[in-house]
């Protein structure tokens, strides 16, 4: 480094249940949607890694996976990858966000319970504080729901608001420990492009079909090539019926189009360069209970 300034590093991992905003911190801090951000539930599959650096201080975020209890093996896993992100030698810090804008219940009394395991340093912060009745009361109901919890640090935030930076920067800044820079200053993530296409394919499936079909999607990206002009990716989307493969091919392929289309435009204004996606659609019968499947997929039970 040009002068004798000691860097300050850490890594974040953000816990909290599925819509708590944990993504869409994570993109407003980077001033980039980066992480894929909608109203469905368990939007987010995999921790995801969000840098940020400001002059000698770097700091990772880990958005993990909402904490929810479902029927399916997949949502197993998925609760897996967030307790991963809480272990010791994954994260130096536990950022758990309370939505205040929902009742709590038993959900909310898992996280909980999870991050109070979690040998970490940790701080809370209520989020959609716009959306709140009433902000302080819906704060003491979680602290009475949860006492072990209240002495520890805490804001209260709307995650959207460009004001929730520095609110939230400047709650875990004391936590931030004296340590080493992990990636270059201009990285934001240390995703690679497979993973945006299939994120940005998944994120117009979520936006124009409904129910059940988005939370029976996955992505595969089965072929990535650069040339000198364009990206050129193949990907499978695997659904679990015959119905919702013909629903999102649409009437005369007219959905999957759109998909291809738009989900083209994304990784385009993300690389600078054209993308040309072509998808096609397979029914995988059950994917979200078949242990090789899952496993293929970077899903390992704990």
């Amino acid at each position: 480094m040009a002068n004798s300034e000691k860097t300050r590093s850490a890594f974040i991992a953000l816990i909290g249940r599925p819509n708590s905003g944990k993504s869409t911190l994570v993109n407003t801090v980077l001033g980039e949607e980066l992480a894929l951000v909608s109203t469905l539930p368990q939007t987010t599959r995999k921790s995801f890694k969000g840098i940020y650096t400001e002059g000698a201080m770097q700091l990772v975020f880990v958005d993990t996976p909402g904490i929810h209890r479902g029927k399916h093996a997949f949502n197993a896993r998925m609760i897996d990858e967030s307790v991963r992100a809480l272990a010791n030698d994954a994260a130096d810090l536990v950022c758990y966000l309370v939505d205040l804008s929902r009742p709590y219940g038993d959900e909310e009394d898992v996280v909980a319970t999870i991050v109070r395991r979690a040998a970490l340093p940790t701080v809370i912060v209520f989020t959609k504080k716009d959306i709140c009745d009433d902000v302080d009361d819906m704060k003491n109901l979680f602290f009475l729901r949860n006492p072990k919890l209240a002495p520890l640090p805490h804001c209260v935030i709307n995650a959207k608001d460009p004001s929730a930076k520095r609110e939230f920067l400047s709650l875990i800044d004391p936590f931030v420990p004296e340590g080493p820079m992990h990636f270059s200053a201009e990285d934001m993530t240390d995703e690679n492009l497979r993973f945006f296409a299939a994120e940005y394919i998944r994120k117009q499936v979520i936006y124009n079909t409904q129910d059940e079909v988005p939370h029976a999607v996955f992505v595969e990206v089965t072929a990535y090539r650069e040339s000198e002009k364009r990206h050129h990716i193949e990907a499978t989307i695997h659904v679990e019926t015959d119905g919702q493969k013909g629903i999102i091919i649409g009437k005369k392929g007219s959905l999957i189009s759109k998909i291809q289309k738009r989900a083209s435009e994304d990784l385009g204004k993300l690389t600078g360069m054209p993308a040309s996606i072509i998808c096609h659609v397979k029914v995988t019968s059950g994917w979200r209970d078949n242990d090789s499947f899952l496993m293929k997929h970077g899903y390992n039970s704990r």
